[in-house]
C-alpha cells in the first residue's frame, strides 16, 4: 500500500494570508530593484540567494509539518482488562440453581474453548484492574485500566471483562478519547445482573461508640427489599446472644425503609450487639441480613445543675425525678425574689465562679431567669456557653411566666437557643382550656420523645398526654435546629409554634422545652412517662462528654463517627489545675493502627483549659489519642484512649452492574458491548482483528538541523557576494 503523504501548516487563517502578502510585497520589491540594474547576471545572483532564505524564514514561522500514513504487518495484540476489584465478589450469577460470584463467571470465561483459541490466534496483554496494595479506601478507576491498555505496543483491540463499576474521582472519558484518536475499538462483556436479586438485606446498622448503665441504646437501621411483592420484616436487636427488642416493618417492594431498635443495658461490660432481619423464604441471599459490633457499657454519674427563681411545679417534680435516678447527682440554685439565694443539701448559695467546679455538670437546667436583677451575671453566661460549647455539656432552656429568659437576648447563651423568642409576650401564653403537644415527623422517632419501647405505642402516648395551659413567646425554630413537637392548634406567619427543640452548639447539645408542665404527665401512671422523659434528656445531653473522659480530660471529636478522608475536630478539656497561661502545657499524638503517627497543631480556646486540633486522617482504623507532659518523650502518657475512624465505603459488594459505562467505552470507540453469555462469540470475533497497523509518522522540517544550516547558508553567502562587491 502507497503511504500516504500530507503537507500540514501549524498557523492560523491571519497568519497564513499576512504571511502570503508580506512574501508577495518583498518579491514585487526585489523585481522592481533587478529592473533598476537591468537583471545583472552578479544582482541576480545575491538576490536570488537572499529571496531563497526569506522562503525559508517564511516558511519557518509557518512551522510546516510532512504526516506520512503507512501501514504495517505484524502479530496482532489485543489489551484484556480483568476486573479484580471487591464488587465482583457480588454473588448474583445463576448457576446450576446455585449462585455464584461474578469472579468466579469471569474465571469460566476464561477456560472457554473460544478463549483459548483467541490466545492462540492473537496476543493478549492481560491487565488486572483491582485495587492499590495498601489502599484502605478502595475505589474501580476503569480510566486508568484503559490508559494502560493505551500503553500496549501494537495494539489492535481493548477487551474489558467487568461489571461497570467506575467509582474513581478521575473521569474515564479522556481514555476512552485517546483510543479513539488512535482507531483502537474497546469491546466490553457484562459480568454480573443488572437487577437486584430477591432479598432482604440489612443496608446499615449504626451501634454507638458506647452505652451507659440503665441508659437506652439506640441502634437506627435500614433495611432494603428487593423482592417482588411489599413484605413485611421482622428485625430484632440481640445483646449476647440475646433478643432484647424486635421490631415489625411493612417495607415496600424495591424501597429502603429505616427504624431504631433500643435496649437498656442493666449491668457494665462489654455486650456483643447484633441486628439481624428474620430471612423470608423467597430471597437468594440471606448472608446479608446480619451485621455485629461490640459495645461497651459503663457506668457514670452524671452531674446535673438547676438554675430558677421560683421553685415552681415543674422545677419540683423535675428535681424528684432526677434525684431518685440512681445514676445522677443533682445541684440546684435558687434566686428567691427578694431573698438571698439559700443554702442546704443539695442547694448552692452562689453559681460556681471555679472553672473546675462548674466544668463538673454535665446537663444545666436554666429556668425562668436572666441576667441582672440579683440573678445570672454576665461571667456566669459565659462560663455556661464555654461549658456547652467546649466541654460537651448539656444545656435545657425551661422558661416561665417571669420572662426571665428574654433578658438572656444580646448575651453569650442567646446564640445557643434553638427558637428565637417573641419580645413582644414577655409572660408567654395562657389558656384555661388544656392544650396538645404535636410530633413533627422527627419528634417520631427521636430518643428524647420516645416513651415506650415501641413507637407507635409513643405516639399514641403523645397524643393522650396530659396538656398544659402555659407557653413561652416563640417566634419560629432558629436554622440547624430540630423541632421535636409543636403546638397542636396554634399558629403564626411561620407556621405552628416550636414547643420542644434541639440544637448542637460547639461540641454540647442544647434543648428547648416552651412549656412547664411535663409534671402533669404524672396523672394516672404516677412517674411512669414523667421520669423516662427526663431521664432520657439528661442521658442524651450526657452521651458526647461521657465517650472519652477520665479524670484527667475529656475528649469531643466532631463529627462523632468520623470517617476516613474527613476533617475531625478534636476538642480536650482538660481538668483544674492542668492550664498554663499562654501555652500547651501537653504533647498530643495520634496513632493509627498501621503505625502511622500524627502530631496536629493545638491551639488553646479562650478561657484557658480547653483546646482544639483538626486534621483529616487518610485511612480508616483504630486510631490511638496520647496526652503527655510537654517535651517528656520518654514516659507513659498521662491520658489514653481509642476511637475508630470508619472508612468511607465506596467499592459496594451487592449493586447491579453498570451497562451504561461499559456500553459507552464501546460506543465512542467503535466496539461493542456484550452480556457474558454473549462473549463465546466475541471472543471468535476478535480472532479476526486486523493484523495492519497504522503508522503516522510526523515530519517537523522546521525542527530539522539541516533546515537551520540552509538558513542560514543562503544569508551568508549572500552577505558575504555583497562584502565583496563593496556593497556593505
Amino acid at each position: 500500500m502507497t503511504p500516504e503523504v500530507q503537507w500540514i501548516w501549524n498557523a492560523g487563517p491571519g497568519l497564513m494570508w499576512l504571511s502570503a502578502a508580506l512574501f508577495l510585497l518583498y518579491a514585487g520589491i526585489t523585481v522592481y530593484h533587478l529592473k533598476q540594474v537591468g537583471f545583472a547576471r552578479y544582482r541576480l545572483l545575491t538576490e536570488g540567494l537572499k529571496f531563497c532564505g526569506a522562503l525559508l524564514l517564511l516558511f519557518t514561522v509557518l512551522r510546516p509539518e510532512i504526516h506520512t500514513r503507512s501501514v504495517r504487518e505484524e502479530q496482532a495484540r489485543v489489551a484484556v482488562i480483568l476486573d479484580r476489584t471487591e464488587s465482583m465478589q457480588t454473588r448474583d450469577i445463576e448457576d446450576a440453581g446455585d449462585l455464584t460470584t461474578r469472579a468466579d463467571r469471569l474465571r469460566r470465561l476464561q477456560n472457554t474453548d473460544e478463549w483459548a483459541a483467541l490466545n492462540e490466534e492473537v496476543e493478549l496483554e492481560l491487565i488486572e484492574m483491582g485495587h492499590p496494595e495498601g489502599s484502605e479506601e478502595k475505589s474501580t478507576d476503569l480510566g486508568a485500566a484503559l490508559s494502560a491498555a493505551r500503553d500496549v505496543e501494537s495494539l489492535a483491540a481493548v477487551l474489558v471483562l467487568s461489571d461497570g463499576g467506575h467509582n474513581a474521582e478521575a473521569s474515564v472519558l479522556p481514555a476512552l478519547l485517546n483510543l479513539s484518536d488512535a482507531e483502537v475499538p474497546a469491546f466490553a462483556v457484562e459480568v454480573g445482573s443488572r437487577e437486584r436479586l430477591p432479598d432482604l438485606a440489612l443496608t446499615s446498622a449504626n451501634f454507638p461508640s458506647y452505652s451507659i448503665v440503665n441508659e437506652t441504646l439506640v441502634v437506627p437501621f435500614s433495611v432494603r427489599n428487593t423482592l417482588s411483592e411489599d413484605t413485611p420484616v421482622q428485625v430484632v436487636l440481640l445483646a449476647d446472644n440475646e433478643v432484647v427488642d424486635s421490631r415489625e416493618l411493612d417495607v415496600d417492594a424495591g424501597q429502603v425503609e429505616e427504624g431504631a431498635l433500643r435496649w437498656v443495658p442493666g449491668t457494665e461490660g462489654t455486650a456483643s450487639m447484633t441486628v439481624r432481619v428474620e430471612p423470608h423464604p423467597s430471597e437468594r441471599l440471606p448472608d446479608n441480613n446480619e451485621l455485629s459490633s461490640r459495645v461497651e457499657i459503663r457506668r457514670t454519674d452524671i452531674r446535673v445543675l438547676v438554675i430558677d427563681s421560683l421553685p415552681r411545679w415543674e422545677i419540683r417534680f423535675l428535681r424528684n425525678a432526677l434525684n431518685r435516678d440512681p445514676g445522677v447527682t443533682v445541684d440546684s440554685l435558687f434566686y428567691h425574689p427578694g431573698l438571698d439565694p439559700q443554702s442546704g443539701p443539695g442547694l448552692l448559695s452562689a453559681f460556681p465562679d471555679r472553672r473546675d467546679v462548674w466544668s463538673e455538670y454535665d446537663v444545666v437546667f436554666l429556668g425562668d431567669v436572666g441576667l441582672g436583677d440579683g440573678e445570672l451575671t454576665e461571667q456566669n453566661l459565659d462560663d455556661l456557653a464555654s461549658l456547652v460549647r467546649e466541654q460537651g455539656s448539656g444545656l435545657v432552656f425551661l422558661p416561665g411566666a417571669r420572662g426571665g429568659q428574654l433578658r438572656l437576648v444580646g448575651t453569650s447563651l442567646e446564640p445557643l437557643m434553638p427558637v428565637e423568642l417573641d419580645a413582644g409576650r414577655l409572660t408567654g401564653e395562657g389558656s384555661e382550656i388544656s392544650m396538645q403537644f404535636s410530633l413533627t415527623r422527627e419528634g417520631k422517632t427521636h430518643m428524647l420523645t420516645q416513651l415506650s419501647s415501641s413507637p407507635a405505642r409513643s405516639q399514641q402516648i403523645w397524643r393522650r398526654l396530659p396538656g398544659f395551659h402555659w407557653y413561652a413567646g416563640v417566634t419560629r425554630a432558629r436554622v440547624g435546629a430540630e423541632v421535636l413537637a409543636t403546638h397542636r392548634s396554634r399558629r403564626n406567619e411561620f407556621g405552628r409554634i416550636p414547643l420542644l427543640a434541639t440544637r448542637d452548639a460547639g461540641t454540647g447539645h442544647v434543648l428547648f422545652m416552651g412549656t412547664d408542665s411535663a409534671w402533669r404527665w404524672r396523672r394516672g401512671v404516677e412517674d411512669l412517662y414523667h421520669y423516662r422523659f427526663w431521664g432520657q434528656v439528661v442521658r442524651w445531653m450526657a452521651h458526647k462528654r461521657n465517650m472519652f473522659s477520665d479524670e484527667g480530660a475529656r475528649v469531643f471529636l466532631q463529627p462523632e463517627r468520623p470517617q476516613a478522608g474527613q476533617q475531625i475536630t478534636l476538642t480536650l478539656s482538660l481538668a483544674g489545675g492542668r492550664s498554663l497561661e499562654g501555652t500547651v502545657p501537653f504533647d498530643l499524638r495520634l496513632r493509627h493502627e498501621s503505625g502511622q503517627v500524627f502530631s496536629p497543631a493545638v491551639t488553646e480556646l479562650e478561657g484557658g483549659g480547653t483546646y482544639q486540633a483538626v486534621w483529616t486522617p487518610d485511612r480508616p482504623g483504630t486510631m490511638t489519642l496520647e496526652l503527655r507532659e510537654r517535651g517528656q518523650t520518654n514516659v507513659p502518657p498521662w491520658y489514653e484512649t481509642d476511637f475508630l475512624i470508619e472508612g468511607n465505603v465506596i467499592e459496594q459488594v451487592g449493586e447491579p452492574v453498570r451497562p451504561a459505562i461499559l456500553q459507552q467505552v464501546a460506543q465512542l470507540t467503535g466496539g461493542e458491548a456484550v452480556t457474558a453469555d454473549q462473549a463465546t462469540g466475541l471472543f471468535e470475533r476478535l480472532r479476526e482483528v486486523p493484523r495492519q497497523r497504522r503508522i503516522l509518522t510526523v515530519n517537523r522540517l522546521w525542527q530539522k538541523p539541516w533546515w537551520v544550516l540552509l538558513l542560514f547558508t543562503f544569508f551568508g553567502l549572500y552577505w558575504i557576494l555583497r562584502k565583496r562587491q563593496g556593497w556593505v
